[in-house]
């Protein structure tokens, strides 16, 4: 029986809701930025019991930050990215015409099974570029100033809720403008700036200067591409995840490449390429859902029904790939948290009952009841003290603090890492040009720590180095040490 375009719509946002809900049943999927975006979301709702370390735009976070306030807990805050997908969904069949061709390649694409329990701005971010989109095209077509307005607005938009999307932006800007008047992309780039403001807004309200997350991603970008990050820990884009990136481009990509059908959608398919292009330059699978919804739309058009077939089993094929690690944690914990290049490392899967952030939080529980309102130093790695703030929700636990920080107080330094560019001149110059950029300990920091008396460590960290001089083992948890100092 053929199942109508308005149950298909409903049953696949029953099945994206489903699959936020059950994905860590208690919790959030622990895949990359989650941290950011939630703790963020915390931090502003109150609930955060450690200084706020951001590595993106804070503006997304504090969008979610409602979510936490109400629930005091992660319940809402899972739906997240549920919620835009189902928009996301349903703009792609508006755009489309309705078309029933355009749903079914929709509803099976991987990228939209892929991102249900992940908080992250994608789909957010892939919805204002699939209207960005809508727009160009319609000012291209009617040249009509209002739609190149609106192109940008929303472009800007979602450059202020995710920072990678600003780069998105120029290749957006030289795809879709470069035969038109300067003024039309100067009005273009006006409009993104417009756009751009809440980040520019939030930024002077919180750092007092408006350009911080833009400026801060801009570096660590430069810091990435010529040092390897400032920890040189470089980018996660080998050969082999470029191949699986690759893969999850729709086969049938390749008819843009018909003469007939490059012609009438030359700017589109420059965009495409461009920006697929960009994205093997730090080769993640979910980066492309900012462009997929748009070639899902151009596919509908221009498949046959025995080629929308093909590629609807493909599709299906890759979306039980990337579900099937979502449907084991929904008792067991993994290493293999969301689909990914080691996935094909099969002697390395393991797989445990429970989960450790339960244990955790249980650890925590014991800790605050025991010794209440202290601060405590969290030893190991510099990020360790984030997975404990992350987790806890009680308020017998002052602060976590980050061994970097202590650290850095020991030695009477604050920087944490810095770069020096200059010129070389000959010999016989007196001068040259340098400019230094680094990254420090905030300088209106007021932790006591000279009064700091007790540290947690988790209990596989077996590195005795790791823990400061003065501080002897007190205890331990389940999952947890307790230092205190002598």
């Amino acid at each position: 029986m053929k199942i109508n375009n308005k149950s298909l719509i409903i049953l696949s946002c029953i099945l994206i809701v489903l699959i936020a809900t059950i994905t860590v049943p208690k919790g959030l999927l622990d895949a990359t930025d989650v941290k950011d975006y939630t703790d963020t979301a915390r931090f502003f709702a109150g609930e955060y019991n450690a200084n706020q370390r951001e590595s993106h735009s804070v503006l997304y976070g504090l969008l979610l930050s409602p979510y936490i306030k109400l629930t005091h807990n992660y319940f809402l805050i899972k739906f997240s990215s549920a919620f835009f997908l189902i928009l996301l969904i349903l703009s792609i069949y508006y755009i489309s015409g309705k078309r029933r061709e355009t749903l079914l390649l929709t509803i099976s694409l991987p990228l939209i099974w892929f991102m249900p329990p992940w908080i992250s701005p994608l789909p957010l971010v892939a919805l204002l570029f699939l209207w960005a989109w809508f727009f160009i095209k319609k000012f291209d077509e009617k040249g009509r100033v209002k739609d190149l307005l609106y192109s940008g607005l929303l472009i800007g938009a979602a450059g202020a809720f995710w920072d990678t999307a600003f780069y998105f932006s120029f290749i957006f800007l030289i795809s879709f403008l470069y035969n038109k008047k300067l003024y039309h992309s100067i009005l273009f780039l006006i409009a993104v700036f417009i756009g751009l403001l809440p980040n520019f807004i939030v930024d002077y309200l919180i750092f007092e200067f408006p350009f911080y997350s833009k400026l801060k991603h801009f570096s660590a970008v430069l810091a990435f591409a010529l040092y390897n990050g400032s920890y040189g820990q470089g980018f996660p884009s080998d050969f082999f995840n470029k191949i699986l990136v690759l893969f999850f481009v729709p086969w049938y990509s390749f008819v843009f490449f018909k003469k007939k059908n490059f012609i009438k959608e030359k700017k589109t398919i420059i965009f495409l390429i461009l920006s697929i292009l960009f994205i093997l330059t730090n080769s993640q699978i979910r980066l492309l859902l900012v462009v997929a919804p748009i070639i899902i739309i151009l596919l509908g058009e221009k498949l046959n029904e025995k080629q929308i077939k093909i590629q609807m089993i493909v599709f299906i094929v890759l979306s039980l790939l990337v579900v099937s690690p979502y449907l084991v944690q929904t008792k067991y914990e993994t290493n293999l948290r969301y689909f990914a290049i080691n996935a094909i490392d099969i002697e390395n899967w393991h797989f445990q009952k429970g989960f450790t952030f339960e244990k955790i939080q249980n650890d925590l529980a014991i800790i605050e009841k025991e010794i209440p309102n202290q601060e405590f130093i969290v030893f190991g790695e510099r990020d360790d003290y984030r997975e404990l703030a992350h987790y806890y929700w009680g308020d017998g636990i002052k602060k976590f603090i980050s061994i970097e920080d202590y650290e850095l107080f020991l030695k009477g330094e604050d920087t944490i890492a810095s770069k020096e560019i200059s010129s070389n001149a000959p010999s016989d110059f007196r001068r040259e040009l340098f400019f230094e950029i680094g990254l420090r300990k905030n300088k209106n920091d007021d932790t006591d720590y000279d009064n700091l008396e007790y540290g947690l460590i988790f209990n596989y960290d077996r590195d005795d180095a790791k823990i400061p001089e003065g501080f002897f083992l007190d205890k331990e948890y389940s999952v947890l040490k307790l230092y205190k100092k002598v």
